[in-house]
């Protein structure tokens, strides 16, 4: 009778020792967080994510997207959005150095940085990258169960390609002219004004004008419309590209003139159309 006591208790610690150690229950508990942007973004950092991946499930069902963002005081965040996966114990969130994980052995042997405690379960949540980590070397994010190393699941992490906003081709005016003139919003927010194919007289003082205009076929409709002046043209022939200023609204402008500003001289224009999205 002894001995069958001793094999109960001996039972039951076992038990309860399996259960403190995998806590099985946990895998049917869901938290959800439902964290707000960070106050330090900007719209155009909150649309616009440095990289940004979708989860793919390893060893449980794991679901949403994962993007990194630079706020406008030059710090990154990690958000999570439509996020969904299943909770176990001692749960992280790490970057890996690898292009992707489909298994827990490419996380152990790429090496991570940990982010955090996983803060919930289900929902949008946002955890603080530090500044010295380098996101050419650390491509995806695995949610990690820390206390047996296993991978829940994993988002690869993908450069955003630069976004067209709008595009128009050149005609002539004054001078020959071809080309087009295309505005790209990049990975970081910038838009940038890029010529492909293009090719114009030379002349003295050559400017690149943002017109007001949806077009210009004289010089008179660019002065009287208004303009903003880009910059110097860089080449009368090849590729280039032209910085636009963060706070132009693009709404306002509809063309771009190759403008001799000498003598006052539209030498060619293009007419811009807007995509679908707002490019404010």
């Amino acid at each position: 009778m002894k001995k069958r006591n001793i094999f109960i208790v001996l039972g039951l610690l076992v038990l309860v020792g399996g259960w403190a150690l995998f806590r099985p229950e946990l895998l049917f508990v869901k938290t959800t967080v439902n964290e707000e942007f960070p106050a330090a973004a900007t719209p155009v950092s909150a649309s616009t994510p440095l990289l940004s991946g979708s989860f793919h499930s390893v060893a449980h069902e794991t679901m949403g997207t994962a993007s990194v963002h630079q706020l406008a005081d030059g710090a990154r965040v990690l958000r999570l959005d439509n996020f969904m996966t299943s909770n176990g114990p001692d749960v992280r969130v790490y970057l890996v150095a690898a292009e992707d994980a489909s298994d827990s052995d490419t996380v152990k042997n790429a090496g991570f940085v940990e982010l955090g405690k996983l803060k919930g379960t289900e929902g949008a949540q946002n955890y603080d990258i530090p500044a010295d980590v380098d996101l050419e070397r650390y491509r995806a994010v695995t949610i990690w169960c820390a206390r047996f190393g296993v991978n829940f699941g994993t988002a690869p992490l993908k450069t955003r390609e630069p976004e067209a906003l709008s595009a128009g081709s050149f005609h002539g005016v004054a001078h020959e002219t071809m080309g087009t003139a295309t505005v790209y919003r990049l990975a970081n927010g910038k838009r940038v004004l890029r010529f492909t194919g293009f090719t114009t007289s030379n002349g003295p003082d050559v400017q690149v004008y943002l017109g007001k205009a949806s077009d210009a076929s004289d010089n008179e409709t660019v002065t009287k419309a208004g303009f903003h002046h880009v910059g110097a043209l860089k080449g009368t022939a090849g590729d280039q590209n032209y910085e636009l200023p963060d706070d132009l609204n693009l709404d306002e402008y509809h063309s771009v003139t190759i403008w001799c500003r000498r003598f006052g001289v539209n030498f060619a224009t293009a007419p811009l159309t807007q995509s679908s999205r707002s490019i404010t």
